[in-house]
C-alpha cells in the first residue's frame, strides 16, 4: 500500500552537476510527505559521489547499466510506494522549497488520475497548457512529465513506459491515458519544476519526428494516417494563411470543412 502522497523519481547518467542541482531542490523541500528515488545509469563521472553525499535523504538509489531513459524510469516506477509519481530528471529542479507544500494543498481532495501544470524552461521562457486537455491538443504538443503527477497505479494497470521508444514514450503514455483509457486529467496552477532545455529530449528533433509516427500508429492504429494529416496540417503555410485571414468567408469555409472531416473520421473528440 502507498505510504506517501508522492514518489519523486530522478534518473541520471553522467550529469553530476545537474544531479546535484536536482537533488538539492528535492531534499530542501519543506514538505516531508514524499519519497525520493534516484536511478543512475552507471555514470562514469562524479554522479555516484553526489548521490552518496545525500544518501541519508534518498529513500532508494541504484547505479547500474540501463537500456535508456525509459528503462531507467521504469526501474524507478517499480520501486515507487507513493500514490503519485513525479519524474524530475537530473538537471531539472523544483521551483522553490515550498513547491510540494503548495502542490499538496492544491490537489488535496481531488482524485484525478493525472495532474499537469505549465512549464518553466531554464531559459526563463514559459509554456502554458489548456485548462481542459483534449486529444486535438495532445496530438500536436505533449505536456511535460516534469510538471505532472501521475497516479502510480496507472503504470501497473495499463503498462510501463514503452522502452522501444527513446524520446517520446512519455508522450505515448499520456496519449494512451487520454485516448484509450479515458483517464482524468486536471490542470493545476502550481508551477512544479524548471525544465532543463539542454536535456536529451529537447535536442533530438529528427529522432523525435521519426518516433512521432510510431507513437501515432501504436496509439491510434487505423486512425494514424488521419491523425498525422491533421497534425501536419497545423504545420503548413496553408494553416497560417487560414489563421491569419479567418475573416475571409472562403478560407473559413474550407477550414471548417477540413475539421468536420477530421471529426467525422474520429480523429478528434
Amino acid at each position: 500500500m502507498p505510504t506517501k502522497i508522492l514518489s519523486i523519481i530522478t534518473i541520471n547518467k553522467n550529469n553530476a552537476a545537474g544531479l546535484e542541482k536536482t537533488i538539492q531542490s528535492v531534499v530542501g523541500q519543506t514538505s516531508i510527505d514524499f519519497e525520493y528515488i534516484v536511478i543512475d545509469g552507471a555514470s562514469g563521472d562524479e554522479s555516484v559521489a553526489v548521490i552518496k553525499k545525500h544518501a541519508d535523504k534518498i529513500d532508494y538509489w541504484i547505479s547500474e547499466p540501463d537500456e535508456g531513459i525509459y528503462n531507467a524510469m521504469n526501474k524507478g516506477i517499480q520501486k515507487a510506494q507513493g500514490n503519485y509519481c513525479l519524474f524530475l530528471n537530473s538537471g531539472d529542479w523544483l521551483v522553490s522549497p515550498e513547491t510540494l507544500d503548495n502542490l499538496f494543498k492544491e490537489v488535496t481532495g481531488n482524485t484525478a488520475d493525472i495532474f499537469y501544470g505549465d512549464r518553466i524552461n531554464s531559459d526563463n521562457s514559459f509554456v502554458s497548457y489548456p485548462q481542459v486537455l483534449d486529444i486535438s491538443f495532445l496530438i500536436k504538443k505533449p505536456i511535460s512529465h516534469q510538471n505532472a503527477l501521475i497516479k502510480c497505479s496507472l503504470f501497473f494497470e495499463h503498462g510501463l513506459y514503452n522502452e522501444e521508444l527513446k524520446i517520446c514514450s512519455d508522450w505515448e503514455f499520456f496519449l494512451n491515458e487520454l485516448w484509450k483509457y479515458k483517464s482524468s486529467f486536471c490542470h493545476i496552477k502550481t508551477n512544479i519544476s524548471v525544465f532543463d532545455i539542454n536535456g536529451v529530449g529537447s535536442q533530438a528533433v529528427e529522432k523525435r519526428e521519426a518516433e512521432n509516427i510510431i507513437v501515432f500508429n501504436n496509439v491510434f492504429n487505423g486512425l494514424a494516417d488521419i491523425i498525422i494529416e491533421y497534425k501536419n496540417f497545423h504545420k503548413t503555410i496553408y494553416y497560417d494563411i487560414v489563421k491569419n485571414n479567418y475573416d475571409s468567408k472562403f478560407l473559413a469555409f474550407w477550414v471548417k470543412v477540413y475539421r468536420k472531416i477530421v471529426k467525422i473520421r474520429g480523429a478528434i473528440t
